[in-house]
């Protein structure tokens, strides 16, 4: 007879541990069924809010801009110019400024990447650059900027390094 009285007698146990789990009182052991029902309605009004971030592809609706012609691009020269460039736009060296000549190898929302082989063999790569970098990258006495990035074109200012 132990066994099943036992046995009874901890499913009661178990049974009172159950029901005092949570709550002080019985009038409390309610509550948390409708919150939890009220809580599951509230993602459908979470739903719309996902459509606002489609209205604001503006920044990449900007058409790319002209590229510029060679004539423009031979201005580099000085070390003193701003272009439009594309990838595989050369920019000429800027020999008082011990720099260049660059090719831009690509343009894209990932930066202006741009590299230069001088005539000793030394390679730079500037990579990535971007309008929001914090400043200017340096090659030797030169300074390059990315002013602006609209699909695969970007408007570089080029300026002597101070």
């Amino acid at each position: 007879m132990r066994g099943p009285a036992g046995t009874v007698c901890t499913l009661l146990a178990l049974a009172a541990a159950l029901t005092g789990c949570g709550s002080d009182s019985d009038d409390d052991a309610g509550a948390p069924a409708p919150a939890a029902t009220s809580r599951s309605a509230e993602p459908s009004p979470a739903s719309p809010t996902p459509t606002k971030p489609s209205s604001s592809p503006s920044p990449t609706a900007m058409k790319p801009m002209k590229p510029s012609t060679p004539a423009e691009l031979r201005a580099c020269a000085d070390g003193s110019c701003t272009v439009v460039v594309t990838k595989g736009t050369e920019i000429p060296r800027a020999d008082a400024l011990r720099a260049g000549p660059f090719t831009v190898s690509a343009v894209g929302a990932e930066g202006v990447d741009l590299s230069s082989v001088d005539a000793s063999g030394f390679t730079s790569n500037l990579l990535g650059q971007r309008p929001d970098q914090g400043g200017p990258s340096t090659v030797n006495e030169l300074s390059i900027a990315v002013l602006t990035i609209a699909g695969d074109t970007a408007k570089l200012r080029l300026f002597p390094a101070e």
